[in-house]
């Protein structure tokens, strides 16, 4: 038996009988939110964004991302601007933020949202060339390891040169080729986005992990325009890609291999000092475990440190170990999953398994693992004695 202090209370606790269908009355619990209501010509709140500065970031853009107000500031009416400026030289600026959290994850059995409401830079033709605004999220796993795309790459919503279009895109596997077709990854395409650069429209995407297969669903001011299934790529890939935290991305970028795929740019004749406006991002989740929040750390008494998946491992017979505690990190958070008859399933964020008996030893000393859950396996499952 494991005895633990549960150092967050409230452990989210969920019946191991998941679910066959997706909900249309679904109800979603809020886990995050921001609305920029700084004060004018103010930068991001950095208890709540990360700045990503500098330039080589992979995809062939020209721009320098600073932490300069002239590019992210907040315009003091709820919204912020993120601004692409060419200076005398020639030379672009814009800005790329991330959100200081990377736990963003769909519970098992669950549902995750992630919305923004974003104007998209109001520019078009010749001087909108190689304008490329983005709002996206990579797996937190990416933070540790620069694996990309193993990690994941959600892009919700993209769109180059001024096209007034809206491009979902999951990234995944290896690079180049896979089942991930890499480096274009799986994609909607091009899909016609009416007004979205002269207003507010709300991009979204839901990742669901309460149907089978798995789904990761685009959508346009609330319409369903794109659809991904976990068994369109291998059972690993999707789980390396999906089944985990995500840390978001709010960026505009300057050239690059997407808007040369339509036209290049910038050029000459592309215009200075154009904004994508972002007026609200929001997380939410529904079922499964209870979403963010839902989840607690396992803390021993003695060193104070935490249950932890080695490595941010998604792989059986992974060994769990103790670390101190991070911030925010899926691969040290874990859920109860009932067993109906008082014992629980121990089931880690990260990785989707749970804590196992190696070899269903009853010996002092014999390591704890990660394994896949099985069905009405006694070496998974664990009773929670208060000390």
């Amino acid at each position: 038996m494991l005895i633990v202090t549960l150092l967050i209370a409230g452990f989210g606790v969920f019946s191991s009988r998941g679910t066959s269908k997706a909900h249309a009355d679904t109800t979603w619990t809020p886990v995050w939110s921001e609305d920029f209501n700084g004060g004018t010509g103010t930068g991001v709140d950095p208890a709540n964004w990360l700045y990503d500065t500098g330039t080589g970031w992979g995809t062939g853009e020209v721009e320098n991302m600073t932490s300069s107000t002239a590019n992210v500031q907040q315009d003091g009416n709820g919204h912020l601007d993120i601004t692409a400026l060419r200076d005398g030289n020639g030379n672009w600026t814009s800005g790329r933020i991330e959100t200081q959290r990377s736990d963003f994850a769909a519970p098992v059995g669950g549902q995750l949202q992630v919305s923004a409401s974003i104007e998209q830079p109001n520019v078009s033709g010749a001087a909108a060339a190689g304008y490329w605004p983005a709002f996206w999220m990579l797996g937190a796993q990416y933070r540790v390891d620069r694996n990309w795309p193993n990690d994941g790459e959600i892009d919700t919503m993209e769109d180059v040169n001024g096209l007034s279009s809206v491009f979902g895109t999951l990234h995944c596997g290896v690079d180049p080729g896979g089942t991930c077709n890499e480096t274009n990854g799986i994609g909607s395409g091009q899909h016609a986005c009416t007004g979205c650069q002269t207003g507010f429209h709300t991009y979204s995407v839901i990742v669901d992990r309460s149907v089978s297969p798995e789904q990761i669903r685009w959508y346009l001011d609330g319409a369903n325009y794109f659809t991904i299934s976990a068994n369109q790529v291998d059972a690993t890939t999707w789980a390396n890609a999906v089944d985990h935290g995500f840390f978001i991305i709010l960026d505009l970028a300057m050239g690059g291999a997407f808007p040369n795929a339509f036209g290049g740019g910038p050029t000459s004749a592309t215009q200075s000092g154009v904004s994508m406006i972002v007026d609200n991002v929001q997380v939410s989740t529904s079922g499964g475990s209870g979403g963010t929040g839902g989840y607690s750390y396992i803390k021993n008494r003695n060193s104070g440190k935490v249950l932890d998946d080695t490595g941010w491992s998604t792989n059986d017979g992974t060994t769990i170990e103790q670390w101190d505690q991070g911030n925010g990190q899926a691969n040290q958070e874990w859920g109860l999953v009932s067993s109906d008859d008082g014992y629980y399933y121990i089931q880690n964020r990260n990785s989707g398994k749970v804590l196992d008996v190696t070899g269903w030893s009853t010996d002092n000393g014999t390591t704890i693992e990660q394994w896949d859950q099985g069905n009405g396996q006694a070496n998974q499952q664990w009773q929670v004695i208060a000390v």
